[in-house]
């Protein structure tokens, strides 16, 4: 189960920065070829790229290939080295509970409002927020308590 989410945050990362690519380039080609500037390339783009990095962040965490500060406990022992690691994924459990938390007040915070170009509902974007905090956090806490080594 926590595989498939890992996989399924990874593709979604792909298909959305595809997404970004082939929006941007046919926004150029369009605007300096054509003189058209379509409205919903940029927002559509935006969002696809938020949504990226975010998938991406998520999935990064279930092998612990997240952002580490690992300069100073490589040159530890290796039982003080996992001690550490045991700490900075518990500080990264909490760190995502509390941005899962966070970002579920801010869905709520939207509700009712429309994008600028496209009119849409902003909560159904800004649902990526949690979902990708939520992600992090089961990714975090199946590291935490399995003690599963970090990979470089």
């Amino acid at each position: 189960m926590i595989e498939w989410l890992r996989r399924f945050a990874v593709g979604l990362s792909a298909v959305a920065l595809a997404a970004v690519f082939v929006l941007v380039v046919m926004q150029v080609v369009l605007r300096y070829g054509f003189g058209i500037t379509p409205y919903f390339t940029t927002e559509i783009a935006r969002f696809a790229m938020v949504w990226s990095v975010l998938a991406g962040a998520a999935a990064s965490v279930a092998p612990g290939q997240h952002i580490a500060v690992s300069f100073l406990s490589e040159i530890l022992p290796a039982r003080v080295q996992a001690g550490i690691d045991r700490g900075f994924d518990l500080l990264a459990a909490v760190l995502f509970g509390v941005l899962t938390w966070a970002s579920v007040q801010s869905v709520g915070a939207v509700v009712g409002q429309t994008s600028d170009g496209l009119q849409i509902p902003l909560a159904g974007p800004y649902a990526m927020l949690p979902a990708a905090f939520g992600a992090a956090l089961v990714f975090a806490l199946r590291r935490l308590l399995r003690g599963a080594p970090r990979t470089q």
